[in-house]
Order: structure tokens, then sequence, then C-alpha cells
């Protein structure tokens, strides 16, 4: 226990040092920036985004969540935290062979002919080098970064000890809900450092695309990767932003697009589960047009249900249907106590008459995001994880193919994908009647069981107080202050009453540790 505070201590300080080289006084006010709880017009969004940036590979991902996070962090803010560059400065190869041996023991260079020393990229969670394995095959050999888990876990203390100050020492900030923010960092970034998870999604993508031309998942070397070392096949492709290299190949930039945006599509609204980062470092085209995607740490799932929630929005906006529309925004538990429904019903209405007589190509999908943004935050609604990752995506995915074609607009493809789901929604439709007629069917048994437990008076009811545990929690802190402020009191005293009786070692003695707990006591009541 001790021995962690130490640590924690020692990265505080490092952060400290790192933030005051850029400007911020502490890790407290520069938090109040990056929330948008102060706004200093002296600190740069430049400024917060390089701060990420150089505190290291936690801070880098919890600036990526929060690009997500448009209920909580200011626009403004977001559009720099959109530029994060994921790239840190590479661990020496001594310590690649460490972990290479770690984890393949003797078997080592029975699996590798050899290993290129030099990586070939370098991020927050792992580097990637270049391997070539016995049987002949060019492999990435993707290897997590040393001690990663352990910051991990320290930084999401430290992170949780800022948020506790700010939700004591500034009202509405408890309403946007930061600690959960912090528990999704710390869950997505650890599953991120797990490569045996990221294996398993690669299987998922493989089994989705095996039968789809044009789009690839390149194949992953199981029986050989671990939890710290991911093998897979080498791509040798073009970067899909390098559009001059691509049209030099002879290759036709706006098929790409088309074909991009139709797979990512599949993804969203056929399997269910797509890829949640496709900037242009994890895209690359082989030379016969092949779109091959790397990358599967970050993916994100839609139900079915969720699904079914997407496409009723879809008909609310094509129908001016507001009722469905609010089964929406119900079904993914967007409400707040903040938010108002008068206003809200007043906002949706006009965003659906916005849209309402549009067709799918005139509507421009970053200027509709732009928008549900917008009436997100003026009305304190929540935004759900499914639907964040989702938004960044097709932002993501929106300015890949604008890079590829300034002029195509991916929001008319979707129709081929809206059109299809049709006859699914009108199957989900009667599943649906199924369901309810089974469920009314049901009630009546549930019903007669309790007209039962009335009768024999077996029924107890059970009351939950959600905020017990901070109620306490405060109380604790509290009476800790006045313990040791009694304490102090009666140090003092008694060490003047032993000066009084001439035994001025042990008033002195008294004295001395009175100071000392009067300065803890002076201390919690500034902390706290």
């Amino acid at each position: 226990m001790f021995k962690k505070k130490l640590k924690l201590a020692k990265r505080a300080k490092e952060i400290s040092v790192t933030l005051s080289k850029l400007g911020f006084y502490n890790i407290y006010e520069y938090f109040k920036l990056l929330f948008g709880l102060e706004v200093d017009p002296e600190a740069k969004p430049r400024k917060i985004r390089e701060a990420l940036e150089r505190l290291g590979p936690s801070f880098i991902k919890l600036g990526q969540i929060l690009s997500t996070r448009p209920d909580i962090v200011p626009v403004y803010i977001i559009d720099e935290l959109i530029k994060l560059q994921d790239k840190v400065a590479p661990f020496d190869y001594r310590i690649v062979e460490e972990i290479l041996k770690r984890n393949y023991g003797d078997r080592l260079w029975e699996i590798f002919s050899h290993i290129e020393k030099k990586p070939i990229a370098s991020a927050s969670i792992s580097q990637v080098h270049v391997g070539y394995l016995k049987t002949g095959e060019k492999v990435a050999v993707k290897v997590r970064r040393p001690e990663l888990r352990e910051l991990i876990e320290l930084d999401s203390e430290l992170m949780y000890m800022v948020v506790d100050f700010l939700e004591r020492h500034f009202k509405g900030v408890k309403e946007f809900n930061l600690k959960g923010v912090i528990h999704q960092f710390k869950r997505t970034t650890l599953q991120e450092a797990d490569f045996t998870i990221e294996a398993q999604n690669i299987k998922i993508f493989q089994e989705n695309f095996k039968d789809y031309k044009g789009f690839k998942v390149p194949k992953c070397y199981e029986d050989i990767s671990t939890s710290e070392v991911l093998i897979t096949e080498f791509i040798e492709g073009v970067k899909i932003s390098e559009v001059e290299l691509l049209k030099k190949k002879g290759l036709d930039p706006v098929d790409i697009a088309r074909r991009l945006t139709d797979a990512y599509f599949k993804m969203v609204f056929k399997d269910g589960v797509y890829h949640a980062d496709p900037h242009p470092g994890n895209l690359f085209v082989l030379d016969d047009g092949t779109i091959v995607a790397i990358d599967f740490g970050m993916i994100a799932f839609l139900s079915k249900t969720k699904k079914k929630y997407f496409f009723d929005y879809i008909i609310a906006v094509t129908t001016l249907d507001l009722n469905l529309a609010i089964q929406f925004y119900e079904g993914f538990n967007m409400f707040t106590p903040y938010t108002d429904f008068s206003n809200f019903e007043s906002d949706l209405q006009f965003f659906l008459e916005k849209y309402h007589n549009k067709r799918l190509d005139e509507i421009n999908l970053r200027e509709m995001i732009e928008d549900i943004i917008g009436f997100i935050r003026e009305n304190h609604l929540k935004l759900p994880t499914d639907i964040a990752y989702l938004g960044k995506a097709a932002l993501n995915l929106e300015g890949t193919v604008r890079k590829l074609d300034p002029t195509f607009n991916p929001t008319e493809r979707l129709k081929n994908f809206v059109g299809t789901s049709t006859k699914d929604y009108l199957i989900e439709k009667a599943y649906e009647l199924r369901d309810a007629v089974e469920l009314s069917f049901y009630l009546i048994f549930k019903l007669e069981h309790i007209y039962r437990l009335l009768i024999r008076e077996r029924i107890t009811y059970q009351i939950v107080f959600k905020d017990l545990d901070e109620l306490m929690k405060f109380y604790k802190i509290q009476t800790g202050k006045i313990a040791l402020a009694v304490l102090f009191v009666g140090l003092l005293t008694a060490s003047a009453l032993f000066f009084i009786a001439e035994k001025e070692t042990t008033g002195y003695i008294l004295l001395v540790i009175s100071f000392f707990i009067g300065l803890i006591s002076f201390y919690r009541v500034l902390r706290f």
C-alpha cells in the first residue's frame, strides 16, 4: 500500500512537471480547462492537446475517448483532440527481446528467422517490428509497451482523485459522470493492451468478410500470439490517404471511397460489429485495389435492439414521427434530470423538419453529426458509448473518403443498406409482436402470483439510497477533520499545562507534535 502511494506521488510529480513546462499551473487547473469548467484565452486548445501527447500513453488514450464525448468536452477542444497523434517514442530493442524471450523462451528462434530491430510504427499501446517466420512468411510483430498495465492503473487512480476534487468544488460536475469516463478509459485501454482480445476481434472480422470482395482483414497467427505479442500478416500496401500514389498505380480513388463506405456500412447495419478507429493510418490499398484494415484493438458492437433504434430514427426523420424519434432517446437512456422536456421536444421537432425533406445524397454527414452534438449539449442529454464511438468513426470515415474524392457523399451510399434493411425491419416487428403476446400470457401468471403473495402477506420492500456511499464517505472525511482538530487543541493545551508545571521537555515534545497535527489538519481542510 505504501509502495503504491510512493508510485502515485512520483507519477503525480512527473505530470505536474510536464504541465508546468506547458504553462499549466497544476493538474486540477488543466482538467478544468479540458472539461470546459473554466475558459482561459491564453490556454489554446493546441496546448491542451500537446499536454496529453507529452503525458504519455494513458493520457493519449483518454484524449481519444474524450474526443467522442461532446456532451462533456467543449466542441472547440474536441476539434483539437481529434488531431491527437497516437505516436510515442519507441522503446529500446533490448526490451523488445526481453519481452519476446519471456513469451517464447527457447522457441523464439525456432519460430522466427529474423526480426528487424528498428520499429516501423510506435504508438501508445505498442510498437511494431517487421519479422520473418521460419516458414518464410513476412509478418508484423506487435509488442506491448513494458509496464503498460501498471501505468494505466496508476494514471487511472490519479484521474479518479482529480475528478473527486472537481466534483467537491464545482457545481454541476457530477452530472457529467466523469468517473464513468475514467472507468471507460481504463476498461477499453486495458482491453486494447490484451492482444488475445485483438486476435479474437480479427477472427470475427475475417469471418464477416470471408466472401466479401475488395476488402480484406489480415491473417492473424493465433497459435504464436500472446497477450503481449501479436503476430499478423504483413501488409505491403499504400496508405489510403496517399491519393496521388494510388492514381500513379492506376487505381481509382472514387471507386475506393465507394467500396470503403460500403464495407463500413456493412459492418454497422448488417454485422453489428465495426472498426471503431477507421483513420487513414489503419487503412491500406493493395496493388489490385483491395482495401485492407489493420489494428483491431478498438472495435464496437451494436446489438439487434440498438440497430433497430437507429433504423427507427431514420424512419422517424423520413416520416416526421416525433414519438418514434423520442423512443430512440429513451431506448439509449439519454435523458438526465437536467433535460427540459418542452425544449427537448421543440428542438427535436426542428431537427426532424430540417432533414425531413432532404434526400440522403443531399445530407452532409459531418454537418448532421455536428447538429446532433449541439442538440445533445443544449438539452443536457447523456451520450452513450455506442453512439459516441459510432459518431467518431463516422467522422473519421467521412474525412478519409473526402480525401479520396472531395465531392463524394458517404450518406448517399446509406440508401442501399436502408433499403435492404426494410425486410429485416419488418421481420423484427413481427418478432416484437410475438414477444408482446408471450409477455401478455406470462403477465397473467405473474399477476396471479402477486395476488397470492398479497393474500399471504409475504411481500417485502427494499429501499436503496443511491448516494448513501458518497454521503458516508463525506461524513467520514468530516469526522476525520474534527478528530484531528480536537487532537490538535488537546495536545496544544496539554503542552501549555506542562510548561506551567515546569516540565519543559515534555511540553516541547507535545508542542512539536501538535504543530505537525495542526499542519495535517490545515491541509485536509484546504484539500477536501
